[in-house]
């Protein structure tokens, strides 16, 4: 009998890069021995989503960028057609990007990317994203937010992403504001270099971030976990590839692959080789390091060994289903103001508008995005405040097995007499679709 593959991969759309970021090993030459030089072929892609029909979802970026891909738009509709769904949730600059790319990430319904913007101002961007345009970057991701106006669709979710240093720290405030200009999430993020433009204001950033900590170190201090601990269970979800097939395990790695190549030995039994085996042995420490292993040398490995704190096997389960995200977009007349929406799963239970419900705010909110448990019966319960009025609403959907994102789009307008008539409750007013 054979062996299933995991639902979810990373693999790199490209290991090029046009940016010079100091401490980035890309940057610096130190990923070619391993990972090379080239872009995923449109051909080894789709072979590997035909002979792996388990894939629900796959990660396109790691150590390059996608957007240099000359062929991203056809991975993109490859993966589309198959129902699975793809994010460039690692990390995109988006310095360059053709314009057929940018109406495909839209086009073609991707999940989500993730903007690598570490300043706010083009001086303070540029000391770290070197080579880099902040003018150009946020003009792309106005065309992207153009596009999903056009498709009227939601996706992909754009993450703004902040890495704080020294040298950015004090336009933290203006850049989550720049974000939430064009309906972003903002994510800062702790440096993985300490010595690397030292932070100054240290109570700033604590703040600022969320995290209560300046640095990883003191993050593992304050948390008592590693910042990075989630990065190791892709060797068991989610394992990362080389744009060539080369198995490399997770995002970390560049100095070694695994030895097999899910090319040509197939993904199920690259993923269940003895050295992925034994790397999964070593990291919940029930294998002493070997030298052949990619992981014996991570820093990320060495951090667990020294500290006792191996990964346990309720914490890897927890994470060994894909993440099933669902859009809610309302939709209303040009007098709506307001909505408070919650997604409940259908077994009878009674939502609390006060706790579980979000605002949504009309000619200012692009949608309303919530994570389900899995496939299954739900509805989305709606307060909307019309000019008739507050009314309560009801719409009942099904979360299909694939794709793992799907959207929902409400048209209280349309349901309001539906509403009034049978107490709150409309059947026939909603319009599903899936989205990937």
């Amino acid at each position: 009998m054979a062996v299933p593959g995991p639902r979810s991969i990373q693999i790199d759309a490209s290991s090029h890069c046009q940016l010079a970021c100091p401490v980035c090993p890309t940057a610096d030459g130190r990923t070619r021995g391993v990972l090379g030089a080239g872009h995923l072929q449109v051909a080894d892609f789709e072979a590997l989503l035909d002979g792996n029909p388990e894939l629900a979802e796959v990660e396109l970026s790691n150590y390059g960028e996608m957007f240099l891909n000359p062929r991203l738009p056809e991975l993109l509709e490859a993966a589309y057609r198959r129902k699975v769904v793809v994010s460039g949730n690692n990390g995109v600059n988006l310095n360059f990007a053709r314009e057929e790319a940018l109406e495909a990430v839209v086009r073609y319904r991707v999940r989500a990317l993730t903007c690598s913007i570490d300043g706010a101002t083009q001086g303070t961007y540029s000391q770290y994203r070197r080579n880099g345009n902040i003018d150009k970057v946020l003009s792309h991701i106005d065309r992207i937010l153009e596009y999903k106006r056009r498709y009227r669709t939601a996706f992909p979710i754009l993450y703004w992403q902040f890495v704080v240093f020294g040298h950015n720290e004090h336009e933290l405030e203006k850049a989550r504001a720049m974000a939430a200009e064009r309906g972003m999430e903002f994510v800062s993020r702790l440096s993985w270099d300490p010595d690397y433009s030292p932070i100054v204001n240290r109570e700033l950033v604590r703040i600022q971030t969320g995290l209560g900590a300046a640095t990883r170190d003191e993050f593992k201090e304050k948390k008592g976990t590693e910042y990075t601990r989630d990065i190791c269970y892709q060797l068991w979800h989610a394992p990362a590839v080389n744009w060539d097939g080369k198995l490399l395990g997770c995002c970390v790695n560049y100095w070694g692959d695994f030895g097999s190549n899910v090319f040509t030995d197939g993904l199920a039994n690259s993923a269940a080789s003895p050295k992925m085996q034994r790397a999964r042995a070593m990291l919940t420490g029930m294998e002493p390091a070997a030298h052949e292993i990619p992981c014996t040398t991570c820093e990320q490995f060495t951090k667990l060994r020294d500290s006792g704190q191996w990964l346990t096997e309720a914490e890897i389960e927890s994470h060994a289903r894909p993440k099933y995200i669902m859009s809610l977009m309302p939709v209303a007349c040009d007098r709506t103001r307001f909505a408070q929406i919650a997604a409940i799963k259908a077994d009878g239970a009674t939502p609390s508008f006060g706790v579980s419900g979000r605002i949504f705010r009309f000619g200012i909110d692009s949608a309303l995005f919530c994570s389900v448990p899995g496939p299954g019966e739900y509805r989305a319960e709606a307060r909307a405040l019309t000019h008739h009025g507050w009314r309560r609403l009801t719409f009942p959907f099904t979360v299909q097995e694939r794709p793992v994102c799907q959207e929902l789009v409400m048209d209280l307008e349309t349901c309001l007499p539906a509403a009034r008539e049978k107490a709150g409750h409309a059947t026939n007013s909603w319009l599903p679709s899936w989205i990937c």
